[in-house]
């Protein structure tokens, strides 16, 4: 992205909506404007970060922290509903994670390679080896597994990854007045509703998480 520019400075600030929804690839909405929460009055700041269509784009980190995150089922699972006899199993389990981001409403749109380094670089680092991250980036966990499913059961195999969370807002500048102000800061200064979740990495950069194996009746 471009360096900022000094000049007149001008300020305009929306209230933050409540709630954070993912954000996935555009579908487009009633309105033009494909920054959520934001109407056709005020400039399309997401779409300009996105397309390097403003003089600088930053975003400020307000809060930050680690947390497991929710639970996903990995692969299919193993089936013995009409078995006889103990099932053995020996398989792969593998899953992929990127970062997600969310914003203040439902719209969807979507975030480029520039600006998810745009959104990194305003993220803090990780405060020890192993909680290092990589936002904007696949990253793989897998494992091996054996064990043997019971006559007249299911199993299967869910993986809950570390994901570091960031939450702040977008600083946009423009060398002109945009629909009359040369700031705008995106969905408010100070404000936590752009919610970035990045999955945490081990030293050898597979991603950190927990394992849960869980059996059912057929």
């Amino acid at each position: 992205m471009k360096a900022l520019k000094t000049g007149r400075r001008r300020l305009a600030m929306l209230t933050p909506a409540a709630a954070l929804f993912l954000i996935t690839f555009s579908t487009g909405t009633a309105s033009a404007n494909t920054s959520p929460g934001w109407g056709d009055d005020r400039p399309d700041v997401m779409w300009d970060c996105n397309n390097d269509n403003a003089d600088s784009c930053q975003y400020h980190e307000v809060n930050a922290w680690t947390e497991l995150g929710k639970r996903r089922q990995v692969g299919n699972a193993v089936y013995n509903c009409a078995g006889s006899s103990d099932l053995g199993y020996d398989r792969i389990f593998r899953i992929d994670r990127t970062t997600e981001y969310s914003f203040s409403q439902t719209t969807s749109v979507e975030v480029k390679a520039g600006f998810s380094d745009v959104l990194k670089g305003g993220m803090s680092v990780g405060v020890s080896q192993e909680e290092t991250w990589k936002a904007g980036d696949t990253v793989s966990a897998s494992t091996t597994l054996k064990g043997t499913i019971k006559p007249g059961e299911a199993g299967g195999y869910w993986f809950a990854p570390y994901e570091r969370n960031s939450q702040g807002w977008l600083e946009v500048h423009y060398g002109k007045r945009k629909d009359g102000h040369y700031h705008w800061y995106y969905p408010g200064q100070g404000s936590t509703d752009v919610h970035i979740k990045t999955p945490v990495l081990w030293p050898d950069g597979t991603m950190k998480g927990k394992w849960f194996w869980a059996t059912w009746k057929c």
